[in-house]
């Protein structure tokens, strides 16, 4: 990577723009499969795993499916009151307003609490656990409705030593990093 990451005196306006344009150096396929190889014993120990459908610039992680007992995989939907909703997969799949695939908004919802392992995306992870999403909100307020028990998994491509943070940001767990 040839762009210098920022200081943690930046912005996350400027680090999402930092890990954006970083993001664009990166093998994506190629780091997709490292992670489904990295993953997938962790995939194999949950019971309820919610993926998430990747844009293309993003790393995927919903070909973990493709192996795995179903039922057991599910997958989130950006609902109103920037609400994630839980779906069964394999289920058919909509383009939302931000570009992601997610299930129609008619099929019945699951309760967060069914899941024990969640795979969470980012754009940049810290060493804390901290992650910088896109700005909505919506993994930080669905990931306190998660039984206690329940595993976080952030999925980036980047682990940098500290993000800057709000008292409103959850950390998840740190899986391999590709």
């Amino acid at each position: 990577m040839t762009r210098p990451i920022p200081s943690l005196k930046n912005s996350k306006t400027e680090w999402r723009a930092w890990a954006i344009a970083a993001r664009q150096e990166l093998d994506l396929p190629a780091l997709s499969a490292a992670l489904h190889e990295a993953l997938a014993p962790e995939l194999a120990a949950a019971q309820h795993t919610l993926l998430y459908a990747a844009t293309e610039e993003e790393l995927d992680v919903l070909g973990l499916a493709a192996p795995a007992a179903e039922p057991g995989c599910y997958l989130p939907r950006c609902a109103p009151k920037r609400r994630l909703a839980i779906h069964a997969y394999p289920c058919s799949l909509v383009l939302s307003r931000f570009g992601i695939w997610e299930p129609e908004a008619t099929l019945p919802e699951v309760s967060p609490e069914i899941l024990d392992l969640v795979l969470v995306p980012a754009l940049v992870l810290d060493r804390r656990g901290n992650r910088l999403g896109y700005g909505g909100g919506y993994y930080d307020r669905f990931l306190p409705r998660l039984r206690p028990d329940c595993r976080t998994i952030g999925v980036a491509p980047f682990l940098v030593d500290e993000l800057p943070t709000d008292p409103w940001d959850v950390p998840v767990g740190i899986g391999p990093i590709p």
